[in-house]
């Protein structure tokens, strides 16, 4: 860490922000919001809470470790908005509140009276950001958007796992997280904005925006004469070799980015006999002979162990890595120099990747409705 990184990075320390989300993008957001500084309430419902609480097991500390995972940091009130007297306390907070967020379905916030409109022009300075699958509008909009189906609406699960085999989603709700850091994205530069004009703004994310934006290379490829768009496995459409290789004992990926690595690679594999030629020295060629060139890659890996294949390339500077579960990089050394990992009562927790910046270190996830008295308190109620 450099010297003008040891300090505290609590950026929104003062900032308020009142979480209506559930499930994974939005929780995500506001847990790192609150990793900078932010102080988070999280709106459940009563008895109920956030239904990731009860996605196990395994559960710890009262609620499924996957809950934990993504809402450190915060504090927790039940309110039902259905009621009167709750939905009073909820237009309290928000006035309380710098920023809202959502993850209702369309028309949802109205009738429970906390949508945009209304509370925006109740508080002018209020940031009203909304999370949802398929966006407030279109013709898919009141459809159910989870990361499965957004995946296969938008296109990417036809481009992910191996030809001929079952569509694959994401082996993590990656479209999630990048939703929720395009969130976190709108709200810091509409929080920006407001201290220039004194009036907040309304901000929509959506995991379909995210998940079309995420194939923009292969929608422009495609649009500009590419072959038809397919499932690559760990193969890269337009970069020979580039993929995971099986070795003797384990898997490693390997990478030739520019000709003059494939010719170090060549080199460091004992290769030059069978693909040393000049027919194999341009990337362009290697892609028009990927299974050829691939088959004769794969046979030299399945020869060698993991350790000498990636000892070999790193010293030949080819892109090389060993293949590693998640549970092996949480442990892994690369993991402890950052901090990324942070231990609770035997429960291991990633921060997020603003964690290695100085950032809050949160305290474990709230049970239900925790914080509730002691909210109503500071509103005086």
């Amino acid at each position: 860490m450099t010297d003008d990184m040891n300090g505290a990075f609590r950026p929104l320390s003062g900032i308020r922000i009142l979480d209506f989300t559930r499930l994974l993008a939005g929780p995500y957001a506001t847990m790192t919001l609150a990793e900078l500084g932010a102080d988070v309430i999280k709106v459940e419902q009563p008895g109920i809470g956030d239904e990731t609480r009860h996605w196990g097991p395994p559960f710890v500390h009262g609620a499924s470790a996957y809950f934990h995972a993504i809402n450190r940091g915060k504090r927790s009130i039940a309110l039902d908005l259905a009621d009167l007297a709750d939905r009073d306390v909820a237009h309290r907070l928000v006035g309380s509140a710098d920023v809202l967020v959502e993850s209702f379905r369309p028309g949802v916030a109205d009738r429970l009276g906390i949508g945009a409109a209304a509370m925006r022009e109740r508080f002018p300075r209020l940031v009203y950001a909304s999370i949802s699958g398929f966006s407030q509008r279109g013709p898919l909009s009141a459809e159910p958007g989870t990361a499965v189906t957004v995946e296969a609406e938008s296109g990417l699960m036809h481009v992910t796992g191996y030809e001929g085999a079952d569509p694959v989603r994401s082996g993590v709700a990656m479209v999630d997280i990048a939703t929720g850091m395009s969130m976190i994205n709108g709200v810091l530069a509409a929080l920006l904005e407001r201290e220039r004009t004194g009036v907040g703004r309304r901000l929509e994310f959506s995991l379909f925006a995210t998940a079309l934006s995420s194939l923009g290379t292969v929608i422009a490829a495609a649009s500009a004469g590419a072959p038809p768009s397919k499932p690559w496995g760990s193969s890269h459409p337009s970069i020979v070799p580039y993929r995971a290789f099986a070795a003797a004992d384990g898997y490693v990926v390997l990478g030739a980015t520019n000709d003059a690595m494939f010719a170090r690679l060549v080199a460091a594999l004992d290769l030059g006999d069978e693909v040393g030629a000049a027919r194999w020295a341009r990337n362009r060629d290697r892609v028009e002979g990927r299974d050829e060139l691939e088959g004769i890659l794969a046979a030299r890996m399945a020869e060698l162990p993991v350790d000498a294949v990636v000892e070999t390339l790193k010293a030949a500077r080819v892109l090389v890595a060993r293949v590693r579960s998640p549970e092996d990089a949480a442990r892994g050394p690369q993991a402890d120099a950052l901090g990324l990992i942070e231990h609770d009562d035997g429960v291991s927790i990633a921060r997020s990747a603003l964690g290695t910046n100085g950032t809050r270190h949160l305290p474990r996830a709230p049970q239900l409705d925790a914080d509730g008295a002691q909210l109503r308190a500071e509103l005086g109620l």
